[in-house]
């Protein structure tokens, strides 16, 4: 029997070797990476407006209201902006840190619940098979509220692992602190987690003399009183509008229709999962395998493995079938599901260290991941193809690096049909870091063709032209209306289609505008402009055109950027034609 000594220095080895993972998969890219467009950019722009204003209870794109979110992630995005951002400075990388803190939070969290039910070796394998799936380091890297939530949900789990096996107070202080943290990231998500699963747990087992530890006063008061003050401000402040859109309009209606252009039939997330879950999806039928047989063979047993099988079925399959019949579908709304997957992955993977098992599952298993990340590898080479630059030589790296990657894959792939679990483990944990790391420190933050916010951000700084936000003339963009734009040029700019274009005062006086050749239209609209400028003795100048595409709507674009200029002596109006 190891000595506590022994087992506090295996601790921490694995604690730092999972934050070392972490760090190395969460980290590259975060300042060069672009913001994207849509979600990341109105949270982040609402972010640097509450900050700007100093108002930390109203939440607004430019004048719109944003009730959409509890104001927890704005909170911590602004403190990040004050900490390490100045004003009028845009520093995207400083709003993602909170992300980057939810996803270590949910590496540690996964660790240290699935130690309780697991033992510490599948813990360790299931926290690191976390902090490698694709979903939770794209999330990582994007400044909204999914990673955070994952953090919580993790804690949340981890909580209830530990009052299931015999824990402490200490465990029930985390479950209510992180279910209250949770609310005011995004409203009721983990609470209906937490509820799905207590009352399905409930049913199942008949024996909840463990759920009697929850009723800790001192801890629910605390729970109540870090969101409820902030609910009464808001509801107050907003006349009850925040909830009628927040969860009436927003939540409610995700689950009566399709939102957001996002439908999708049920079995949505049973097809999305293995590309979201790579390559911790090297498991996941073995890990539904060992899970259902533990339970099955374990039937009314208070066997620690088969108690913590029982606690994440009942995480996982009542939340995913509610999801799964939810009309707007969305591939992070699994994310919170990860943690019990990943344990679940965990203390397969240490059965198939000992044993051959699960022959079937392994091999339907091993085909089904080769596929995935064959299809994962060829979008980030096609992105690389079409939207990144056109030097040979990087593109010959690039694709090596996908060679790589995809090679450590298939002795993963026949590792797996072979039950070589070690093999298995080692290279399918090596080709998401040879693929993940490079992908976003080089691949995605030069596919330049899908940076447009960015390149007219420095078309103006190249012309001399200083931005909005830092005091820079009005900007009215009718046709590229990203979020982006406004995060990148300033809360003033117009991207309605309201504005007067026509309006020579404004022109005279140094709006901008920018115009989409690709729009039907944009021609007659910039002809119009040069001719009405003309009449009223304005010289106008249209820069060279950027020509990119718009990712989130699917479209190719070419912005054109209009401006008054001083006229050359004895000239009545010349204007330089753009490029192409």
């Amino acid at each position: 029997m190891s000595s506590p000594k022994t087992i506090n220095a295996q601790r921490i080895k694995h604690i730092a070797a999972l934050l070392l993972l972490s760090l190395l998969v969460f980290l590259p890219g975060l300042a060069k990476l672009p913001v994207i467009d849509r979600d990341e950019a109105r949270f982040a722009q609402a972010s640097v407006q509450m900050a700007e204003s100093g108002d930390l209870l109203d939440i607004r794109f430019q004048d719109q209201t944003r009730y959409k979110k509890p104001s927890g992630i704005y909170w911590l995005q602004t403190a990040a902006i004050k900490i390490f951002s100045e004003d009028g400075k845009r520093k995207i990388w400083a709003q993602r840190l909170p992300s980057v803190i939810g996803a270590l939070l949910a590496v540690l969290a996964t660790y240290w619940g699935g130690a309780r039910m697991i033992g510490r070796r599948g813990a360790f394998i299931a926290a690191g098979m976390l902090a490698l799936s694709a979903l939770v380091i794209f999330e990582a890297h994007i400044a909204k509220t999914d990673a955070m939530l994952l953090g919580l949900a993790a804690s949340c789990l981890g909580a209830l692992a530990h009052m299931r096996h015999g824990g402490s107070q200490k465990s029930v202080w985390v479950f209510w602190l992180s279910l209250g943290m949770a609310i005011m990231i995004k409203g009721p998500i983990v609470p209906i987690l937490t509820g799905l699963t207590l009352i399905s747990l409930a049913i199942w087992e008949r024996k909840n003399g463990w759920m009697k530890l929850l009723l800790n006063w001192p801890a629910i008061i605390v729970f109540a009183f870090i969101w409820i003050p902030w609910s009464i401000a808001i509801w107050v402040a907003t006349d009850g509008a925040f909830f009628a859109e927040s969860l009436g309009k927003d939540f409610g209606g995700k689950l009566v229709s399709a939102q957001e252009s996002h439908p999708g039939p049920p079995g949505y997330y049973l097809g999305t999962i293995w590309l979201t879950l790579w390559p911790t999806c090297l498991l996941l039928l073995p890990a539904f395998g060992f899970a259902i047989r533990a339970v099955r063979n374990g039937k009314g047993s208070d066997a620690p493995v088969v108690k913590a099988m029982r606690l994440c079925l009942a995480w996982v399959v009542p939340y995913w079938v509610l999801i799964e019949f939810m009309p707007t579908k969305l591939p992070h709304y699994a994310l919170p599901l990860f943690p019990a997957l990943c344990v679940m992955a965990g203390v397969a993977a240490v059965t198939l260290l000992t044993i051959k098992e699960f022959p079937v599952l392994r091999r339907i298993n091993a085909v089904l991941f080769l596929i995935i990340t064959t299809l994962l590898i060829a979008v980030i080479m096609a992105g690389q193809s079409f939207y990144g630059p056109s030097d040979i030589t990087k593109s010959y790296y690039i694709f090596a690096i996908g060679a790589a990657a995809g090679f450590c894959a298939i002795i993963a792939s026949f590792a797996l049909w072979s039950s070589k679990m070690k093999l298995g483990l080692i290279t399918a944990s090596l080709s998401a870091l040879i693929l993940s790391i490079p992908t976003y420190q080089f691949i995605l933050p030069n596919l330049t063709s899908l940076r447009m916010a960015d390149q007219i951000s420095a078309a103006f700084s190249q012309q001399g032209l200083v931005l909005p936000r830092k005091g820079g003339p009005a900007v009215v963009s009718p046709h590229f209306t990203e979020p982006s734009l406004v995060y990148h040029l300033g809360t003033s700019i117009d991207v309605t289609d309201k504005a007067d274009l026509m309006d020579m005062q404004a022109l005279s006086g140094g709006r901008i505008i920018l115009v989409d050749y690709e729009r039907e239209g944009a021609k007659d609209i910039i002809e119009n402009i040069r001719r009405t400028a003309n009449l009223s003795k304005i010289c106008t100048k249209t820069a060279p055109t950027l020509k990119g595409f718009n990712y989130s709507k699917g479209d190719e674009v070419e912005i054109a950027i209009i401006r008054a200029i001083d006229c050359p002596p004895e000239t009545s109006n010349i204007q330089s034609q753009p490029d192409g």
